[in-house]
């Protein structure tokens, strides 16, 4: 088989084999793009704090919130923005987030997040777990890793199909497949798909590569060493049993912050969140500095052990350019950089890449009804026998 005719197989049972899968993930990126307005526009009553005046000490919230479920709450929010509800995580069976509001530490809901038989106060929840996993769990989520890695491949396959043959006159040939003709509806279709390919063929690189990064790191994660170099694994201490003293260990964090920034020469580190971390043995604190790439999310991790030493520190930018890296793929994706505008780009992107892949299968589809719709070639008749020679 030509190499040409063996990549357009390869393209067309790839694009058919991931079309449901990336039209539910370019749909719900779209939504998720603005993830944290569309729940609390969702689910006002659970994100909204109706108490006016100084917040109480985070340590206080987290407390109330074990005396008020009898759960161990691990994962204590720093800094409390006004308006807004502060939502703890515990370890339970029927739910496992609590909103209180920070100002009076009222309760003011709970959920089993992503459990959409709870209503639309789950509804974002819900499509986070259709988008990278298709609500299935780890099976889903290692089935949306497959997929992602098959479409890093056929990006390289899709684009070496738009290239022209031949070598005479190679770019105003080219400059065709990035054109769009209506001359005709299939036509439109089909110049639709190739051109909308090769104007976000970056961006859909990107995307499907950091997706691999996020679902399948032991395909992900050797690659990337190999090309750019090691990654920066967090150490792990023996598991972390009985009690913990959360005002000793955010004490602590804040002073090992500090004198991380002053090694590394950083500015403006802020801590936005505490995590105990009771298997690996380590206390994690999530925190913003000048490092970060991220307007939307904290970008860097200082790992410390359960008596407050450091034990590591990951930083967004400047540490190492696998980190680097890795925050610009990572970031775009989920649309923690460049501000509103990139999250506002990210809606019709999203929209395109379901798009894209739904006039990949009409393509398909078209060229196997006009098949199917052929006249059958009339078969040959068996040769007559000659005189004398039995058949």
């Amino acid at each position: 088989m030509p190499l040409r005719a063996a990549l357009l197989v390869l393209h067309r049972w790839a694009g058919l084999s991931m079309a449901l899968f990336l039209i539910i993930a370019g749909l719900t990126g779209a939504a998720l793009a603005w993830r944290e307005p569309l729940e609390a526009l969702l689910a006002p009553g659970f994100h909204t704090a109706p108490g006016v005046g100084a917040p109480l000490d985070p340590l206080l919230l987290r407390e109330r919130a074990e005396a008020r479920t009898g759960l161990p709450v691990d994962f204590l929010p720093l800094v409390v923005e006004p308006g807004k509800a502060i939502v703890l995580g515990v370890d339970g069976a029927d739910f496992d987030e609590i909103a209180l509001d920070p100002v009076t530490g009222t309760e003011l809901g709970r959920r089993q997040w992503g459990d959409i038989s709870e209503g639309r106060i789950n509804l974002m929840p819900f499509l986070y777990r259709l988008h990278y996993s298709v609500a299935a769990g780890d099976a889903g989520a290692t089935l949306m890793g497959i997929v992602a890695l098959v479409w890093t491949l056929d990006c390289f396959v899709g684009l070496a199909l738009t290239l022209p043959r031949g070598r005479q006159r190679w770019w105003p040939r080219w400059r065709k497949a990035w054109q769009i003709s209506a001359a005709s509806q299939p036509r439109l279709v089909y110049d639709s798909h190739r051109a909308s390919g090769l104007w976000l063929w970056p961006i859909l690189l990107g995307f499907a590569w950091s997706s691999v990064g996020f679902n399948l790191p032991q395909a992900f994660s050797p690659l990337m060493t190999a090309a750019v170099g090691p990654a920066i694994a967090p150490p792990t201490r023996p598991p972390i049993t009985g009690p913990v003293d959360w005002a000793a260990a955010r004490a602590q964090g804040q002073a090992a912050l500090a004198r991380m920034a002053a090694r590394e020469g950083i500015s403006a580190a802020r801590a936005e969140w505490l995590r105990l971390n009771r298997d690996d043995g380590q206390w994690i604190i999530g925190f913003r500095s000048s490092r970060d790439l991220a307007t939307a999310y904290p970008g860097g991790r200082l790992y410390l052990d359960s008596a407050g030493r450091e034990l590591a520190v990951r930083l967004p930018t400047g540490q190492s350019r696998r980190q680097t890296l890795e925050s610009w793929l990572y970031g775009l994706h989920m649309g923690g950089v460049l501000g509103p505008l990139w999250r506002a780009a990210l809606v019709p992107i999203g929209l395109g890449i379901a798009a894209l892949s739904f006039a990949g299968v009409l393509i398909w589809w078209r060229k196997r009804r006009a098949i199917r719709a052929r006249p059958a070639r009339p078969q040959s008749l068996p040769p007559r026998n000659r005189v004398g020679v039995s058949a």
